[in-house]
């Protein structure tokens, strides 16, 4: 039984052997297929995940470009409703002005009517006069009845008396006379300015229709702007932010840039008070005398020339006080020239244009309970337009800041002007400028239509001050 066993666990063996043996090749083959066949599955997978990265960088550079596409288009919209606004402030000005030159018209008009009316009632009176003095004087009208009227006198002295009545009378009918005819050349006058008024009242009111129908226009335009706007409510607030903090960044390097210079002229006005303290100090005090040898001829003609060549203490003291007083005065004269122009500084550009954002906070043009803060204003102005000094000063600073160009800063004494937004440049720092001089050419931005904006700024010192307040 046991040797039974025993053989039956060898067969069993044998056939696990050749089973195993059978079983080998196959899976050693079907591993070598599979890793034949895994290749080519593995280069596919890594062409389409260069492919799929290469599309998604595509697409992100299509979105970015579309999204700043978009935010340029955004901008362009609101210098457009910018500008359209300042049209209509201008055209609602104009017609205002039309309203009030009628109104004068039509008071014009009524006086001179009053006037005409008057005049022919005092034309009326004295042709009546003229009239009854005529038939008071008919039975000795022609020159036979003066003769008569005269001879028929008593006495010479009567006929004398006669005579001269007859003369005063001939004088007073003559001035009656020219008096008429002066009336009714003044009435023809009046009548004539009269058809004038009118003429002119109707065509203030042709006009005064005309620029309403612009305003309407004008008005219709921006709320559809306004509308179509107020649906990129975050990209609008976007920009506004970007704004901000553009402006906040100017303001940030003009506070700098003006607080350096103040220390600046601090300092040198520091050190020249003590250079002037230290050589009156000095020219008080006398060097003692001490013995020594007696001088040679020689030595004593060098020490005169050294002596005459150097300057006294007291000189040098004398010369700064002078400079640090004539440079106190100068900024004085400078600055209170400036402030007594207020009002009649001229205008940073010349020729046409139009201010499209005025001074301090003003509310969006498109966001409800937003307002928005200018340090100056923002004038719109034709291509290749220049800026020019409003005022004779010294260039303080020339600097660039991102969303501004290119900047100048020019000092009148304690007040500054600056002219932002410039392309090119024509004066450096340290220049004297002259008002009206060009300071350089404003900047056209290629992305807006080339549209041209100064932006302008007067301070005393930090203190931002409202432009249109001084510039005519």
């Amino acid at each position: 039984m046991s040797h039974s066993l025993g053989i039956l666990s060898r067969c069993v063996a044998v056939v696990l052997t050749v089973m195993m043996l059978a079983v080998i090749p196959a899976d050693a083959q079907t591993r070598k297929k599979t890793t034949r066949t895994s290749s080519p599955t593995r280069q596919r997978t890594m062409e389409s995940v260069k492919k799929d990265k290469t599309n998604t960088e595509r697409k992100i550079s299509e979105t970015s470009t579309r999204i700043q596409t978009n935010a340029q288009e955004l901008n362009r919209q609101l210098n457009k409703l910018n500008s359209l606004n300042a049209d209509i402030e201008a055209t609602r000005s104009q017609a205002e002005g039309l309203r009030q030159h009628i109104d004068s018209l039509g008071n014009a008009i009524n006086v001179t009517a009053d006037s005409i009316n008057s005049l022919n009632d005092e034309l009326e009176s004295m042709r009546r006069a003229y009239v009854k003095a005529l038939k008071d004087l008919q039975p000795h009208a022609g020159a036979a009845n003066d003769l008569s009227f005269i001879f028929s006198a008593e006495t010479f002295a009567e006929a004398y008396s006669r005579i001269r009545y007859l003369r005063q009378f001939s004088a007073w009918r003559e001035r009656k006379a020219q008096n008429i005819r002066d009336a009714v050349e003044r009435i023809s006058d009046r009548r004539a300015h009269l058809t004038s008024l009118r003429h002119s009242q109707d065509k203030a009111y042709r006009k005064a229709e005309e620029t309403q129908q612009t305003l309407s226009k004008q008005q219709a335009q921006s709320e559809q702007m306004v509308n179509q706007l107020r649906k990129e409510d975050s990209a609008l607030r976007r920009s506004l932010n970007e704004q901000k903090q553009k402006a906040a960044a100017l303001d940030r390097e003009l506070d700098r840039l003006i607080a350096a210079e103040q220390a600046r002229i601090a300092r040198e006005e520091e050190a020249a008070r003590r250079r002037a303290e230290k050589a009156k100090e000095k020219n008080k005090t006398k060097p003692a005398t001490t013995a020594t040898k007696p001088a040679t001829s020689k030595e004593t003609a060098a020490h005169s020339a050294t002596e005459t060549e150097k300057p006294s203490a007291k000189a040098v003291a004398s010369a700064n006080a002078t400079t640090q007083t004539a440079a106190a005065a100068d900024l004085s004269a400078l600055s209170g020239s400036f402030a007594a122009n207020k009002g009649q500084l001229l205008f940073p550009v010349a020729g046409k244009y139009k201010v499209v954002r005025r001074f301090g906070r003003q509310p969006h043009p498109t966001l409800p309970h937003v307002e928005t803060d200018n340090s100056g204003i923002d004038i719109e102005v034709g291509t290749g337009s220049e800026a020019r000094s409003v005022f004779a000063g010294s260039v303080s600073a020339i600097f660039k800041q991102d969303g501004f160009n290119s900047i100048v800063m020019i000092r009148h004494g304690r007040y500054i002007t600056i002219y932002a937004g410039l392309a090119s440049v024509n004066v450096k720092p340290g220049d004297v400028v002259k008002a009206g001089q060009t300071l350089g050419r404003i900047y056209s931005d290629p992305e807006d239509g080339n549209r041209t904006i100064l932006h302008f700024e007067i301070r005393n010192e930090r203190q931002k001050l409202n432009p249109s307040q001084w510039v005519r």
